[in-house]
């Protein structure tokens, strides 16, 4: 895997390289910021940056994208409406009690906790899903990504590196 991602990433600088994995739904900040620092070998700062930079995108792609594809799809395809109102249903019953309990603040609870499955991109989902307003949504899932990339570079350094955290 490793020699695939220095392959495929090869042309282009390890920033962005960094940036980019961290934009994607399935690696996000929690696989990019310890790939920027083991693969990439940037120092603490550098990969914060980037990895952090990188996973702002998904949001501005999920607040542009999202709620016009879901006006399309109950309008044109209900194939696709089916599906994606099953996949909300999912996440509401899922995360609805703890949106009830904690209100908007759950996204920063749930994005800070550097799990898979609990990223910007899931997060600025359940803030569409749960109609929360774009502002307070976009503030709480960006002090929940800080935090979880606080947590992923102590954990990574300390794990990997020997306790060298900065």
């Amino acid at each position: 895997m490793i020699d695939f991602l220095i392959q495929f990433f090869g042309g282009i600088s390890p920033e962005l390289a960094s940036a980019l994995l961290a934009s994607l739904p399935v690696t996000e900040l929690r696989a990019a910021l310890p790939i920027a620092l083991l693969v990439f070998e940037l120092d603490p700062f550098t990969a914060y940056f980037w990895t952090v930079f990188g996973n702002l995108i998904p949001i501005l792609l999920v607040y542009l994208i999202l709620p016009p594809l879901m006006m399309f799809a109950l309008r044109y395809t209900p194939r696709l409406n089916r599906r994606l109102e099953t996949f909300f249903d999912v996440l509401k019953t899922k995360h609805g009690d703890r949106y009830s309990k904690w209100g908007a603040f759950f996204l920063f609870l749930f994005v800070a906790m550097p799990l898979p499955g609990t990223g910007v991109w899931t997060g600025t989902v359940l803030a569409v899903v749960f109609r929360i307003k774009p502002t307070l949504a976009i503030s709480y899932i960006v002090a929940g990504l800080l935090v979880a990339g606080l947590l992923v570079l102590a954990i990574t350094q300390g794990v990997f590196r020997g306790g060298t955290f900065l």
